[in-house]
């Protein structure tokens, strides 16, 4: 897609952090933008700022990890645009952190349904519809734990390498059709968002917060390296070009090339892997 111009994109996980400087962006390029949060305050601030700055824009209140509510999202932006060109799978949370073995079942199933089920569904729900037209571009938010397994986030970790397969699945899956359909996996590192905030501020122990002193002492590290990270607004600009660009591999800085290229020769010569103290990645 060469022209954006009065299309329309869709942003999940839209209310703050990435996701917020996405849909900026889109609205300083012309584009129609609907954002998709759980938050309902945050949602409607971020609408209000998009429409007090000229741009056209609509609040839907989604929750990724339940299907139905993709379906209406689409729905509202068909209803309200007639098409969603670009799509923005970012909706995200840190998730519980603690020893993988000592995560309940809650742990998991909550964090895998917002980070990698809220993407499947966007996928099965957005994706059909841009293939009929033979026109569009999905974004689907990974991250550099899908690349380097950081200690004590399981659940994280796994969702976004699922993510980052998916990706690559769909990318695959277009050109083998012949689709002009774009796809972008988007890999942060450290970014300056407030995912990990969002999980330090559950009650400690509860599914989404850290659960032990391994958790704990994750969780200040992620913070303190995240406090230092990208601006969103400098991702939001990324991945406007990206699409623009028809990019698929979409990583924030090169800080992290070593050490995927070390694990990539962990892989190929039957290697112990190593954990090198890098943290985690913000999504």
């Amino acid at each position: 897609m060469n022209k954006l111009e009065g299309k329309t994109a869709v942003v999940t996980g839209a209310a703050s952090g990435m996701g917020l400087a996405m849909a900026r962006r889109f609205a300083v390029g012309g584009m129609n933008v609907v954002l998709a949060d759980l938050n309902e305050s945050r949602l409607n601030d971020a609408v209000n700022e998009i429409r007090t700055n000229g741009g056209q824009a609509l609040g839907i209140v989604t929750d990724v990890s339940v299907e139905e509510d993709n379906i209406q999202l689409l729905d509202a932006t068909v209803d309200s645009f007639g098409t969603a060109d670009v799509v923005c799978l970012n909706a995200g949370v840190q998730g519980s952190i603690g020893r993988s073995w000592a995560l309940s079942k809650e742990d998991y199933s909550w964090t895998l349904g917002i980070l990698l089920d809220g993407v499947i569904h966007g996928v099965r729900t957005f994706v059909p519809e841009m293939v009929e037209r033979d026109e569009g571009h999905v974004v689907l938010t990974a991250s550099i734990a899908g690349h380097i397994s950081s200690p004590f986030g399981a659940p994280y970790n796994v969702a976004k390498h699922g993510v980052a397969t998916l990706a690559e699945t769909l990318f695959h899956e277009l050109k083998v059709e012949g689709s002009n359909v774009g796809v972008t996996c988007l890999c942060p590192g450290f970014v300056n968002t407030n995912i990990v905030n969002d999980t330090a501020s559950r009650p400690a122990g509860s599914v989404g917060s850290a659960i032990d002193d391994r958790g704990d002492q994750m969780l200040e590290l992620t913070q303190r390296v995240l406090s230092a990270g990208l601006d969103p607004e400098v991702v939001g600009e990324q991945v406007f070009d990206a699409v623009v660009n028809k990019q698929f591999w979409l990583f924030t800085d090169d800080n992290w090339d070593a050490p995927i290229m070390a694990r990539a020769n962990e892989v190929v010569t039957r290697g112990l892997p190593r954990f090198r103290g890098e943290g985690q990645g913000d999504k």
